[in-house]
């Protein structure tokens, strides 16, 4: 999915890679057919440039990006572009852009993903001694979502938003545990300090972020980036949110399928547990 390699690369790409990106974002069918020297001639830059950008994303030179886009190109079909925000549109309007913005990122995030990399976190986690997930601001709200969930399938989950409380519970992590960090940026300083720790002391981490870039994501033993429409969503994490939370989702039922007959006992005890509490 290289245009949403692109995308999420964006901010992390020098100024002059940033012309070439807009340049392939907005018009990616005539970038496809392009040569290197006629893309950076648009862009009033050199050819050198356009590999430099290639080297960024991660991509084996120009050649291998023009066929990702081409082929990118013909599957697009009908698919809903991500028309950005503007604070002139009806409430209609806004409704509808953040609706359709949520759908395509999971679509995104779904071509991105490495399936062989997901299963092998999934069973990190379903055989850890103690998972401890850490995350703050709006991360907190997933961090926490993702220990109840992980709690239901008998894996031993805890979340920590407290920045002080983060650290401290990281230095005390064991071999056999796994430190889960979540954060849209990847740099929040409490998350990928906590994982550091936890590393230090022989626990297993795992990030969940937007950006491979990261430190969150190059530092951690296992890493997911979700796709991060920053270009026409500024405001931190609209739809990577969304994202995060079907990972986990997805993460948490890859595990329970490992012993499905168990997790339908666990869910009918959940499900008591509840009817308890409700009218």
């Amino acid at each position: 999915m290289i245009l949403a390699k692109i995308h999420n690369a964006f901010d992390t790409l020098t100024e002059t890679e940033k012309r070439i990106a807009d340049y392939i974002l907005e018009f990616p069918e005539e970038a496809s057919l392009m040569t290197a020297k006629e893309l950076s001639g648009v862009c009033g830059t050199v050819p050198s440039a356009v590999n430099r950008l290639c080297n960024s994303l991660g991509v084996a030179g120009f050649a291998k990006l023009k066929i990702s886009l081409a082929t990118e190109v013909a599957q697009k079909g009908e698919e809903n572009e991500m028309a950005a925000f503007d604070p002139d549109d009806t409430t209609e309007m806004i409704f509808k852009k953040v609706f359709n913005s949520g759908a395509q990122t999971l679509q995104n995030t779904y071509k991105m993903l490495d399936f062989s990399k997901v299963e092998r976190i999934a069973k990190k986690l379903a055989t850890a001694r103690r998972v401890f997930i850490f995350g703050v601001g709006t991360s907190s709200v997933i961090a926490v979502d993702a220990a109840y969930r992980f709690s239901q399938l008998a894996v031993e989950a805890y979340a920590y938003t407290d920045i002080l409380q983060m650290g401290v519970m990281a230095k005390n992590m064991r071999r056999g545990d796994v430190a889960l960090g979540i954060s849209h940026s990847g740099a929040t300083k409490a998350v990928v300090d906590a994982m550091r720790y936890a590393k230090e002391a022989g626990a297993v981490t795992v990030a969940l972020t937007s950006f491979e870039k990261s430190l969150l994501y190059t530092e951690s033993d296992f890493a997911v980036s979700v796709y991060a429409d920053e270009k026409n969503y500024p405001i931190e994490a609209v739809s990577a949110r969304v994202a995060h939370l079907s990972v986990i989702d997805a993460i948490m039922l890859t595990i329970a399928s490992y012993n499905y007959d168990n997790y339908l006992e666990r869910i009918k005890k959940r499900n008591a547990a509840l009817d308890a509490i409700r009218y």
